[in-house]
């Protein structure tokens, strides 16, 4: 980046038309940095959390100050550029803006922003890194998490099937009072009990332990 001269604040605003930067790439960011803080000065007048009337103190020679009337404007009218580059993404704008990255932005403003507003910026910065260090350091934890809830929900969605699955073989078998008359038919005809269970889950196309079981219920 080239060498160039502090460029000034009128009033609140940028002031893009003295003491510009040479290079054209500080001068993109430099245009880019004044239309998006005014664009959203302008966004927040009509924010009731920033367009409310502030009232300015009559100023000037003191018996007179009482007959002055009290100007009022807006408190997005009283913030610094510096203040406005950091609210509302107005510096991700104007990265885009100047086809340049949030970082270049926020590294340019710091070097022409005057010297009572250097801590604003500096509070944004770090306050950026800080949460990007705090993301980084908790990443783990929160694959952890995703890495947990995808098992719980896997479990839950097999056991979800397996129960769809009984319940499905289940109402494939007949009352137990039919099972109970099928085997005893199946009992006169000669087969052994130990086979009717077999016999009776290939008839209805069901599982023999399903059978067993109901078998089973009946006797207790």
């Amino acid at each position: 980046m080239k060498q160039h001269t502090r460029a000034v604040v009128t009033g609140l605003q940028l002031d893009t038309s003295i003491d510009t930067p040479k290079a054209p790439s500080q001068l993109r960011m430099l245009q880019s940095i004044a239309t998006e803080t005014e664009a959203t000065r302008t966004a927040l007048r009509s924010d009731p959390s920033w367009g409310f009337p502030v009232a300015h103190p009559a100023r000037g020679f003191a018996p007179l100050i009482k007959h002055k009337r009290q100007l009022e404007t807006t408190l997005a009218d009283m913030l610094p550029w510096p203040a406005l580059l950091t609210l509302q993404g107005c510096a991700d704008n104007a990265a885009h803006s100047a086809d340049c990255t949030k970082r270049d932005i926020l590294q340019f403003a710091l070097s022409i922003c005057p010297y009572e507003h250097i801590v604003t910026l500096l509070n944004f910065i770090g306050m950026g890194q800080g949460i990007a260090a705090t993301a980084k350091a908790l990443s783990p934890l929160i694959r952890g998490l995703k890495a947990k809830e995808a098992r719980i929900k896997h479990g839950a969605s097999v056991g979800g099937k397996k129960a769809a699955r009984t319940r499905q073989l289940s109402s494939k078998t007949p009352s137990v009072t039919e099972l109970l008359l099928e085997r005893e038919r199946l009992i006169k005809s000669g087969r052994e009990a130990r086979e009717v269970a077999g016999i009776l889950a290939q008839r209805y196309g069901v599982d023999p332990g399903t059978i067993r079981r109901k078998l089973k219920a009946t006797a207790m």
